[in-house]
């Protein structure tokens, strides 16, 4: 049996227990389960809160880890809808004044406004939480939808020869073209090339001005055309919409 340092007699279980977690009071505050070293400088923590610690950043770690490689199931499918709410529209031009102005100056016009809704719940799960939060920090205009849908809003564009939409979102604008073999010219000046589908062809340089974005983009189509390749002219809502989930399938 263990003894104390007089050697008088047993330490008892709750004596042995208060040396080893010697509290720290430091303006009247209890740190239960740390102790300092006074010369050091050195907070040393012992007992339960350090692998309390540790657990809630390794889980956390797990939960980023989990959010980059399955992102895109966790948001899920994402919806597209026109958009026919003329404040909800005006938000819109409000926002992206400055890129539609750029657009118009480049010759495209007016097609129609759209919007990318996914459920609330979903909001639950940690990445479409993130991306939520990214957009609002992007001063994406968003709304919910019948109460039960997140719903964020853009306008889309179509150039003077019906061969590229245009579009803008808080990260910046991007063009795309559809060729009659399936193949999706997507050319922006943010992000990268990553969770693509392999018939998407996405080029482009970040921070790019929108001009030299649309110069790069007709560059590429015309050397596409070169191949033998033939721009699909169809222009419509549906059209688009049927792009726009090609483009991102894995």
């Amino acid at each position: 049996m263990e003894r104390d340092g007089t050697g008088s007699g047993p330490k008892t279980q709750i004596a042995a227990s208060d040396a080893r977690w010697k509290p720290l009071r430091s303006g009247g505050v209890l740190f239960a389960s740390s102790t300092f070293a006074a010369g050091s400088g050195t907070l040393l923590v012992r007992g339960p809160i350090r692998p309390f610690l540790w657990s809630a950043v390794e889980v956390l770690l797990l939960l980023l880890l989990l959010s980059a490689l399955f992102s895109r199931r966790l948001i899920g499918a994402i919806e597209r809808v026109q958009i026919y709410n003329p404040e909800f529209e005006q938000r819109i031009r409000t926002r992206y004044q400055l890129e539609i102005a750029q657009f118009t100056n480049l010759g495209f016009t007016f097609l129609f406004f759209y919007g990318e809704a996914i459920p609330l719940i979903r909001l639950l799960l940690l990445s479409p939480a993130l991306v939520a939060l990214m957009m609002w920090l992007k001063r994406e205009v968003m709304t919910v939808q019948s109460g039960t849908k997140l719903l964020a809003g853009y306008s889309v564009f179509v150039s003077a020869d019906k061969t590229a939409y245009a579009e803008a979102n808080g990260l910046g604008a991007k063009f795309h073209t559809v060729f009659q073999d399936g193949t999706i010219l997507v050319t922006k000046n943010y992000g990268d090339a990553t969770g693509y589908a392999p018939i998407a062809v996405v080029q482009g340089t970040k921070n790019a001005s929108i001009c030299d974005l649309w110069i790069e983009h007709q560059r590429r189509t015309q050397a596409l055309e070169a191949e033998g390749k033939r721009i699909d002219r169809q222009i419509s809502f549906q059209a688009f919409a049927e792009i726009s989930h090609k483009e991102m399938a894995v």
